[in-house]
């Protein structure tokens, strides 16, 4: 298998995704292998609104792999009224053993413009909100003191369509996670590499 060199990773943007990855794996029907080759780790396919987001995270593999600290989804969305094939509100609700909860919009569909202006698809940004405790009776789950907002943020980019789109990408992260300062090991080195570069410097000024 291929890995990113240390230090790059796999993010691209709005436009990357709704003109390359998602029409591809789309016409590939899912399959990230013939998609993406030896890279196909990078983007995951599964049901998004089937489990909790922490489940993307619960292998953590090091930023050397490319996928740093979020998880593409190729997932399939699914309609909440059968009956309208024009419907547009797809299910978001996540039930499971453990407690549920639901993915919530944060904002309306934001358009993705290539640079000659046409449009590829939507961009909607998401929140997800779990259920307390462990009752995943759903149903009756509808006053705010019954769910809380996490940290978890989803990015869901879906192509210009008419009709209700099934197949989507999705970006999901953790904002509430705290990455190591780029400068903790000079913060925190007693007269380590900080002192080497002011005498590096020092020697240089003399000179």
């Amino acid at each position: 298998m291929s890995v990113i060199p240390p230090g790059m990773v796999f993010d691209p943007n709005g436009v990357e995704i709704l003109s390359l990855y998602l029409p591809m794996l789309i016409d590939n029907g899912g399959n990230v292998a013939a998609s993406l080759g030896e890279f196909s780790y990078l983007i995951k396919v599964s049901n998004v609104y089937s489990c909790k987001p922490e489940f993307f995270f619960s292998n953590e593999e090091p930023d050397a792999l490319g996928r740093g600290d979020h998880r593409f989804v190729f997932s399939h969305r699914e309609k909440i009224a059968q009956k309208n094939s024009n419907g547009k509100r797809p299910r978001r609700g996540v039930h499971g053993s453990e407690g549920g909860g639901f993915w919530k919009s944060s904002t309306g569909d934001k358009s993705v413009v290539d640079d000659h202006g046409r449009v590829l698809g939507f961009l909607k940004v998401l929140n997800f909100y779990e259920y307390r405790g462990n009752n995943n009776n759903y149903k009756k789950k509808n006053r705010e003191e019954e769910f809380k907002k996490t940290n978890w943020i989803m990015y869901e980019y879906r192509l210009n369509r008419e009709n209700f789109q099934e197949w989507v990408i999705c970006k999901i992260k953790n904002t509430g996670r705290k990455r190591d300062a780029p400068n903790a090991t000079m913060d925190n080195d007693d007269g380590g590499l900080v002192q080497e570069i002011e005498d590096l410097v020092s020697s240089l000024v003399e000179d």
